[in-house]
């Protein structure tokens, strides 16, 4: 799982770069083989006239091309960073057991066909 963090209007840190990162590996570590890419950005929507302009996006792209955004905004960095992580997790969740559903949907709906030569005998 490759992981990119970009910032804009806000000063990326070290400690945030690391806190970020940590967060991403914690909410995606149990889901990393069917994460391929996560990019993180954050950002400060308005600058400094103050309030809830706090945003994270993430975009994941997971392993058979599907790709998902998430957003949160918050007056506190670091809370809009943990939602979006947290609500990330629970999308990838959804997405892989919905894609393993699928995959079982069309193996038991499949039709059994007997061989043609068990028909004939």
């Amino acid at each position: 799982m490759r992981v990119e963090i970009r910032a804009r209007n806000i000063p990326l840190t070290e400690t945030l770069r690391t806190y970020t990162e940590r967060r991403v590996r914690f909410a995606l570590d149990r889901l990393s083989d069917r994460v391929k890419d996560v990019v993180v950005r954050l950002e400060d929507a308005n600058g400094p006239k103050g309030g809830v302009d706090q945003v994270c996006r993430v975009a994941l792209r997971l392993e058979h091309g599907r790709e998902l955004a998430i957003e949160s905004a918050d007056a506190n960095l670091l809370a809009a960073i943990d939602r979006t992580l947290e609500r990330a997790s629970n999308a990838v969740t959804r997405a892989v057991g919905r894609a393993q559903r699928q995959v079982s949907t069309r193996v038991r709906d499949a039709a059994w066909q007997p061989d043609e030569a068990a028909t004939l005998t």
